[in-house]
């Protein structure tokens, strides 16, 4: 049986937080996402709502699984950490996760849905799913049997292995060129990139492939058609977060490489730069310009606030939830690619030349 322990551990909030939420206590005051992240958790760990107030006996008990079990559509979800909201850096998939249950609650949809988080990085566990939502960068068979099996599936912030199932994700290529547009708009054209590599994890093993992520590619692309030597403005960063984006970020300013652009792969990296920059005494906006992508809450609250590209996070979700309703409900049998739209977030981190 599911517990509040498990819930907030789940959210990575506090046990009173979880309770007080799902109590609807009138006098506790939190953010809507926290609050939707909760109550969406909850139910996706299939958590009695009401066990508090009153335990069923048995019989009855028994009667309720065996009619749930009966009608409701049986929806797997798997998140490429195969634990999902474990960390505070997962505020991204937090809030896709978030939106798709908002998307799902709007229609009405989740009183007749079980859903089930993949736990254990087996296929076996898969067995009786009627759908199956993958969240973030993760392969597996989709020739699988069991996988095959689920009528309903779909991959959310990654694309579907041999376009087999729905893919819902950001058009990278997109956000590059409208970084890019950006900074030409303000008379910059020598622009480097610091990224990472992608990481995926394959189902059913512990290890990770390593390949080069779309953002990196497409800014690649970008230098290839422009004549520019990609060795000389792209370098990678052992990951998207903050203090690998200090460590790379420190590393160019250390040994004169850095240019007078530079787009970031993520808010996060961004945000260590900041470090860097402050420590080195170059004033963001003035000796620097730099654009990050991701536009996470906390991008407005740097000095100065992050000019960022809006992935639109919250919207990917529900895209989801109604992509999966047109596939039981509509009976669509073709795969979808669905990109959500993107927004130039305009700040003060952006130098416009003369």
């Amino acid at each position: 049986m599911t517990t509040l322990n498990d819930i907030a551990a789940a959210c990575n909030v506090s046990r009173t937080t979880v309770s007080r939420v799902l109590s609807q206590d009138p006098e506790f005051s939190v953010s809507d996402q926290t609050r939707e992240l909760v109550l969406a958790t909850a139910k996706a760990m299939n958590y009695d709502m009401n066990q508090k107030r009153r335990t069923p006996g048995p019989k009855e008990a028994k009667d309720s699984s065996n009619q749930r079990d009966a009608s409701a559509l049986k929806v797997g979800i798997l998140n490429c950490e195969l634990k999902l909201f474990g960390t505070a850096t997962n505020d991204y998939y937090n809030t896709i996760f978030s939106g798709f249950m908002s998307g799902l609650r709007d229609m009405n949809l989740i009183p007749s849905m079980e859903f089930r988080y993949i736990l254990k990085e087996s296929y076996e566990e898969l067995s009786g799913l009627d759908a199956l939502i993958i969240l973030g960068k993760l392969r597996l068979n989709p020739y699988h049997p069991l996988v095959h099996k689920i009528k309903y599936k779909m991959i959310l912030d990654y694309t579907a292995p041999d376009y087999q199932f729905d893919s819902i994700l950001p058009d990278f290529d997109q956000v590059i060129q409208m970084a890019i547009q950006y900074f030409h708009s303000n008379g910059h054209r020598d622009i480097g990139y610091i990224g990472s590599l992608d990481r995926i994890l394959q189902f059913s093993f512990s290890n990770k492939e390593e390949k080069l992520d779309s953002r990196h590619l497409a800014f690649q692309n970008y230098c290839l058609q422009n004549g520019i030597d990609p060795k000389n403005r792209i370098w990678l960063a052992d990951s998207f977060a903050p203090e690998d984006g200090y460590a790379i970020t420190n590393r160019l300013i250390t040994e004169k490489k850095l240019p007078p652009a530079l787009l970031y792969g993520s808010d996060g990296l961004a945000m260590g730069a900041y470090k860097a920059f402050q420590e080195h005494d170059i004033k963001i906006g003035e000796d620097v310009s730099i654009v990050g992508i991701d536009s996470m809450p906390f991008s407005g609250f740097l000095n100065p606030p992050l000019t960022t590209i809006a992935l639109n996070p919250q919207l990917l979700g529900r895209a989801a939830a109604y992509a999966l309703v047109s596939q039981f409900e509509q009976h669509r049998d073709y795969p979808l690619t669905i990109h959500p739209p993107l927004k130039m977030v305009v700040r003060n981190s952006c130098k416009k030349l003369l």
